[in-house]
């Protein structure tokens, strides 16, 4: 690159886009300018407002000076904006941040309740479940006494018919009966008696 920069600049292609040192070598020769640029504006805005101009004449000593008192007020109504532009920019951050803050907490409310409601109604559900499991256990027992009271009677019964020396059918602990199939006899018949007429 030269020394003077005029136009626009042209980079040389790098592997993964311009040459960094070329780019970081031509914006470090442009602060420079600026800075020099800066530098020159400063020294003539003070030999003018220091009366370096009083050689051309009142006249154009009033426009230099009015020159200065508009850039002066126009410098401070830029500097009025950007800080009230600033101050907005602030504020408006701090109602976003605020209202964030503001809708966070309401969801972090609002899971925690449906949390605990959905815990309440789990438990009640179980609490439920508990009852009717419960209930159920308290039927089968009734049931099951009611069943061994009804095997007692016909136990009984049996005994009854059947006579004393005929054993009692065995039960197990549900119930039910474990009888050996025993072959019913024919009853005894005459053989020399006439057939019944049918």
């Amino acid at each position: 690159m030269s020394g003077r920069v005029e136009g626009r600049p042209e980079f040389a292609s790098a592997m993964r886009g311009y040459d960094r040192d070329q780019v970081d070598g031509y914006v470090e020769e442009l602060l420079m300018l600026l800075d020099a640029s800066e530098e020159r504006a400063r020294v003539a805005e003070s030999q003018v407002e220091s009366g370096a101009h009083a050689t051309v004449g009142p006249r154009v000593t009033e426009i230099f000076d009015l020159a200065i008192a508009e850039t002066a007020e126009l410098r401070e109504r830029v500097r009025a904006d950007a800080d009230e532009q600033l101050a907005e920019a602030q504020r408006r951050a701090t109602e976003l941040v605020a209202a964030a803050e503001s809708d966070a907490e309401v969801i972090r409310v609002q899971a925690r309740a449906e949390g605990e409601e959905a815990r309440a109604e789990q438990e009640a559900e179980r609490e439920l479940m508990r009852r009717q499991v419960d209930a159920l256990e308290a039927r089968k027992k009734h049931l099951i006494d009611e069943l061994r009271r009804l095997q007692g009677a016909l136990g009984s019964a049996a005994d009854s018919v059947v006579g004393s020396d005929a054993e009692p059918p065995a039960w197990n602990d549900e119930g039910a009966t474990q009888t050996m199939e025993q072959p019913m006899s024919p009853p005894l018949s005459d053989p020399g008696a006439s057939p019944e007429p049918r």
